[in-house]
């Protein structure tokens, strides 16, 4: 099948992270960027072109994906779906008047003793309002307790000590067990709740192709899934789009000559399931493995499994942990996925360039004076370092790296059969031709050599990223990624859209256009823009005393004084944005 009449010049890609309830600020982000991105297409002569050619997420970013996709497809509207999205976090999974004052009267005591050292109101409101849920003392629409596992191997279970203690103090009776934590004792959940959730936005299976079949002048979503099989330990991919061979699947492990087939292959010729996505979010010992089968069913369960794992058809199940384990920010894996599509779908004749825009829920930096000292501080920095965008500058630079050879050797090879057809040497052509049939150190995903000509192939650009990265310690835990009240998902949903906001107009600003005597104008306006957004940032994104509000009213006070010294209608575009920005502040 080959697409060379409608390949596009430039395509544009979506990386959505994984963090748990911290995904609430995707969909804030998505709010901003699906309407602030159709609009310039709108102004581009572009309309009705995807918002996003590529939408690529592991765990809660994979099922974020998952409803934005699928609500496309069915709306036509990225705007609209990008609003059932939020919808999906503030009316289906977020909790109201969740009662902690109990769980949380040790804390009160000491802080009503002024102590120095207690928790802020709201920092104490989300750690026992996650505490509660994580001790099942409260229902919710994403996870729920399975019954307890005893450890039948070493025989290292629940108890200690017989008697009253701190954690039954008004038990009587002398035979009272206390709760011994440091043991082999599992207590699984099953994801159940939210898989329930998700089937209420999305409809599945998702299965998009580059070219819709009904329309071949409208193209659909790319929706990848990253999860990791257990037995494998590597990074599995999900993919809506069709292999070359007009089938869906999966193939990873051992290329196998023979057979002409690679040692695993997970089929799902319907399209991506639920299960897939539930996959990419099955965190390690919190749930047990997900199950998958390799070839797509229709069964259904009377019992959960992820509370009772089937034992049956192990040869036909593969088993799958959360993505965000070894790839929580793919962008490696959507790079490597683009360029393998293309190649494969249109024998590498063309392969768009990429535009990528990477939401990151993990703080990557934390100020140097903010360093906890408390355990559940060191965790959560722990925890953020840990899934925290670690590789994607690095594959960001080897991509350009990567870029810069190819052009530069496609030059080379111009330059040099320009020569040889020049001089008219025979010999000299035969020399060429022979390093271009040399075989390479490298092998390709098959195992197979490749040749010098291979790697002239033609390549393609990573143009731009843009990455919009939630950097807020303030009141922070290490159980963020469960809290799912409706105060901190609200307030997630808006430093989303403050974040994405300011990620667009920073962009807008070092894109602009300036005449040679007007180059400053950058520079101060970026300024004026960190000032106010580090204000915001610094004060939880609140605005009480309006010092943001009017930091931005300056900024565009300041893009309008120098109106003249920007081309065509750059002004505009920046005021608008701010304006829009400014909005935002004013509801908070």
């Amino acid at each position: 099948m080959r697409l060379n009449n409608n390949i596009p010049k430039k395509q544009r890609a979506l990386v959505l992270q994984g963090g748990g309830a911290l995904g609430a600020y995707e969909a804030g982000v998505l709010k901003i960027l699906c309407k602030k991105l159709a609009e310039e297409d709108k102004q581009n002569g572009e309309e009705g072109r995807l918002v996003f050619d590529i939408v690529a997420g592991t765990s809660i970013g994979a099922m974020n994906g998952a409803i934005l996709v699928s609500q496309f497809l069915l709306t036509q509207s990225w705007e609209i779906a990008a609003k059932k999205l939020e919808k999906f976090w503030t009316e289906q999974l977020s909790l109201k008047c969740l009662d902690i004052s109990e769980l949380s009267k040790p804390w009160y005591d000491e802080w009503m003793k002024r102590n120095p050292t207690a928790a802020s109101e709201e920092a104490a409101r989300r750690y026992y309002s996650v505490k509660k849920l994580i001790q099942n003392q409260a229902q919710n629409n994403m996870y729920y307790r399975c019954d307890p596992v005893y450890d039948n191997r070493f025989f290292d279970n629940l108890y200690l000590d017989k008697g009253p203690n701190d954690d039954n103090p008004n038990c009587k009776d002398p035979n009272c067990k206390k709760p011994n934590f440091l043991n082999n004792f599992w207590l699984p959940h099953s994801n159940k709740p939210l898989q329930e959730s998700i089937e209420k936005y999305a409809i599945f299976p998702i299965a998009t192709t580059f070219l819709d079949k009904n329309n071949h002048k409208r193209r659909q979503p790319r929706l990848l899934v990253f999860s990791v099989d257990v037995a494998e330990g590597a990074i599995v991919i999900f993919d809506s789009y069709l292999k070359a061979d007009g089938n869906r699947k999966s193939e990873y492990g051992k290329y196998i000559k023979e057979k002409g087939e690679y040692e695993t292959i997970v089929n799902y010729n319907d399209g991506i399931d639920i299960k897939h996505v539930m996959a990419s979010g099955t965190i390690p010992e919190f749930y047990y493995y997900a199950e998958v089968p390799m070839q797509s069913t229709n069964e259904q369960k009377n019992q959960d499994e992820r509370c009772v794992p089937n034992k049956c058809n192990k040869d036909r199940m593969r088993y799958f942990w959360d993505g965000g384990i070894l790839s929580n920010t793919p962008l490696r894996e959507l790079l490597q996925a683009h360029q393998e599509y293309w190649i494969d779908i249109n024998n590498n004749d063309r392969i768009p360039d990429l535009d990528v825009y990477i939401v990151n829920v993990h703080p990557p930096k934390m100020k140097i004076d903010m360093i906890p000292q408390d355990y559940d501080g060191v965790k959560d920095r722990h925890n953020d370092i840990k899934y925290g965008d670690r590789t994607s500058h690095y594959d960001e630079n080897m991509a350009h790296l990567t870029a810069d050879y190819n052009n530069f050797v496609r030059e080379l090879e111009k330059l040099t059969e320009c020569a040889i057809s020049k001089v008219n040497d025979k010999h000299l052509q035969e020399r060429f031709q022979h390093i271009l049939k040399t075989e390479t150190r490298s092998k390709d995903r098959k195992g197979e050599a490749r040749r010098y000509e291979d790697l002239i192939g033609e390549g393609f650009k990573l143009t731009e990223v843009i990455r919009i990265e939630r950097t807020n310690y303030i009141n922070s835990l290490y159980g963020k990624g469960g809290d799912l009240t409706f105060e901190t998902i609200d307030k997630l949903i808006k430093e989303g859209e403050c974040d994405a906001w300011f990620s667009l107009i920073q962009k807008d600003i070092q894109d602009m256009e300036l005449f040679d005597d007007s180059t400053d104008i950058r520079d101060i306006l970026i300024h004026m823009l960190n000032e106010a957004v580090t204000n915001l940032r610094d004060n939880d994104y609140e605005d009480n005393n309006s010092q943001i509000y009017h930091k931005l009213t300056n900024f565009i006070h300041e893009v309008e004084k120098n109106n003249d010294k920007l081309k065509s209608n750059q002004s505009t575009k920046l005021i608008r944005s701010a304006d829009a920005f400014m909005a935002i502040i004013d509801k908070i």
